[in-house]
């Protein structure tokens, strides 16, 4: 299995040649990838209008970056022996994603042998709250 921190920096660096098909078909790897420390990232996702229903990001696809988010943090500090599979993604929104830029902030809270719960806090451009996830990660053998 490939080191999960060569894997975050070829996301950071744009490198998505090897992402999984899922990940292509979504175009989950357009934004940009600008903080990354262990436990913690931060990915600028530019809105795209493609996802929209109408007027606003369905809130299935922003779930969707929200477990992307969820398991950037937990694969940013995860052993190489290991893996994960979300055991429980928990979506609250505050307000509808319009346009503009979606920072996505993810920051693992807890890691243990098994599990690790992960948050993620969305904003707008002006900083506006619109969506907050946890996440529980069950950690297993890769």
């Amino acid at each position: 299995m490939p080191s999960w921190a060569n894997i975050m920096k070829r996301i950071a660096a744009g490198e998505t040649e090897k992402a999984p098909p899922h990940v292509t078909a979504l175009n989950l790897y357009s934004g940009e990838l600008t903080v990354l420390e262990p436990g913690r990232i931060r990915f600028d996702w530019p809105v795209n209008p493609d996802y929209m229903n109408p007027v606003a990001v369905f809130g299935g696809y922003l779930a969707t970056l929200a477990d992307q988010t969820c398991s950037f943090a937990l694969m940013s500090m995860l052993e190489d022996d290991r893996n994960f599979t979300t055991a429980d993604l928990q979506m609250h929104f505050f307000r509808p994603v319009t346009g503009g830029t979606l920072h996505c902030e993810g920051h693992v809270v807890n890691k243990s042998k098994n599990q690790a719960y992960v948050e993620a806090v969305f904003t707008n451009d002006e900083g506006k709250l619109c969506l907050k996830a946890r996440a529980v990660e069950k950690i297993i053998p890769a």
